[in-house]
């Protein structure tokens, strides 16, 4: 990551939890940062879309620590299931999520919202693939109505476990919600009842499609090329740093973001190409069209 969006980001976050995301402005989020408004700008369109890339930030954090807990274990193990859960929960209390949170949800911005439904879907769908890992194929036609339930249960159980014993360990919760779970398991599988079928997941999560993913490596090695074009050229080593600032941009809006932002590509991409170092290069056009093509594609999945 480029390190001045860094210095916005980690100024961002302290500012959120000290403040609130309401009460921070972007100004104070520049003078902690020492970032000029102009570079805020580049990155970030307004204070919505930076307070969703310092979640984002968070949540990577977080589900890679839970992803490193089954490294080398036994996916149908439970106890496996029941250490995760209680690593993803103690990281939400270290990073003040809760408190965030209830902010955005109780806001009237329809980005923070629609943002925060998105997460609670990525969560439904990794507890469910989760499941079917520990109770097996036969009982996947009743495993997405578990995930949401067990989802429910945690959530509820934690914030009430919070507000009656303030250092209640997440352990204890996430060990009492799965125990009931296995038992419902057995019940649902028994009755055979059924409340959503599993190919829900595919139309609330409405992802890039796989030819994104087809042009990304393509993508990244003509973008390793930019950069190298930029670092054996004859300008500044200040000249260098923004181009470089510009690729990364690219890079960071096209590929990371839900739905990247077409006029800040163009942008960014005009800026480039103005340049002498690109004028007239048949690498420029390439990666002019490689940018508008993933663009398209993943603007048209939204």
């Amino acid at each position: 990551m480029n390190p001045k969006k860094k210095q916005l980001l980690d100024a961002a976050y302290q500012l959120f939890v000290e403040k609130g995301y309401q009460s921070t402005s972007i100004q104070d989020i520049l003078d902690q940062s020492v970032v000029s408004k102009g570079t805020f700008y580049n990155y970030f369109s307004s204070k919505n879309e930076l307070f969703i890339d310092v979640f984002n930030t968070v949540f990577e954090k977080m589900r890679n620590a839970r992803k490193e807990i089954l490294v080398g274990r036994d996916v149908s193990d439970y106890e496996t299931f029941i250490q995760q859960g209680n690593c993803y929960l103690e990281l939400m209390q270290k990073y003040k999520l809760y408190t965030l949170f209830e902010e955005a949800i109780a806001s009237n911005e329809k980005e923070l919202k629609a943002f925060m439904e998105n997460n609670r879907l990525l969560e439904i769908e990794w507890t469910y693939h989760r499941l079917r890992d520990l109770f097996g194929e036969a009982k996947t036609p009743y495993l997405l109505d578990l995930a949401v339930i067990y989802t429910g249960m945690l959530q509820y159980a934690m914030y009430f476990f919070r507000q009656s014993e303030p250092n209640t360990q997440p352990e204890r919760v996430v060990r009492y919600v799965f125990n009931r779970l296995t038992h419902l398991v057995e019940d649902v599988s028994r009755t055979e009842e059924q409340l959503i079928p599993p190919r829900f997941l595919s139309v609330w999560l409405d992802r890039p499609q796989d030819e994104v993913v087809i042009r990304k490596e393509l993508f990244e090695k003509t973008n390793a090329h930019m950069k190298r074009l930029i670092t054996l050229s004859p300008i500044s080593e200040e000249s260098k740093e923004a181009h470089d600032e510009v690729l990364d941009f690219i890079y960071e809006e096209l590929l990371e973001r839900k739905k990247p932002k077409i006029h800040l590509l163009r942008r960014a991409l005009e800026t480039l190409a103005e340049d002498p170092i690109f004028t007239g290069q048949e690498i420029m056009t390439r990666y002019q069209g490689m940018v508008d093509e993933i663009a398209h594609i993943r603007t048209r999945v939204q």
